[in-house]
């Protein structure tokens, strides 16, 4: 859903974050979290298949995990969230990177422990509601990216004041 053109939209964030060059240091942790994030939904809308995957004999993340699945899924959304806020040391507004990041395991969290794995409704809405949870990490990315912007726009102010200064 997001993953494939999250590389363009993370990669249009890194560039306006205040660089020429991709920053790869941005962008490749958030395509990391991404993934994890991706396994996290897939195996919620898994559950609506899983009696015809047991049928068919597919290895779905739905029947792997088994009972352990809120477990897992937990760890996966920590590694999900860990991995995105490690990159939040490229943005100096970092405050707005960390709400969306926080907000989006909040969603996450909810989807894990309010999933209700036998009820095909409970899980398509769950997983329809992943579009939100890429907007919120996006738009935190951008307005981080956007307050580095501004930040550095400021710093070149003041040292050009105070270049100006000078006899």
């Amino acid at each position: 859903m997001w993953n494939g053109p999250s590389l363009v939209h993370w990669r249009w964030v890194a560039v306006r974050g205040g660089g020429e060059a991709i920053d790869w240091t941005i962008v490749g942790p958030l395509y990391v979290a991404g993934i994890a994030w991706t396994v996290v939904y897939d195996t919620l809308y898994a559950h609506q298949d899983k009696k015809d995957d047991a049928k068919l004999g597919l290895k779905s993340t739905a029947l792997t995990f088994g009972d352990k699945d809120v477990v897992t899924l937990s760890a996966l959304l920590g590694q999900e969230s860990g991995i995105a806020s490690a990159t939040t040391a490229a943005f100096a507004a970092q405050y707005a990177y960390y709400s969306g990041v926080s907000a989006a395991a909040l969603h996450l969290l909810w989807q894990i422990y309010t999933a209700d794995l036998n009820d095909v409704n409970n899980l398509a809405y769950r997983f329809k509601s992943n579009n939100l949870v890429g907007w919120i990490v996006f738009g935190s990315c951008c307005v981080a990216a956007g307050g580095s912007n501004l930040i550095a726009v400021g710093r070149e102010k003041e040292v050009r004041a105070e270049h100006n200064k000078r006899p």
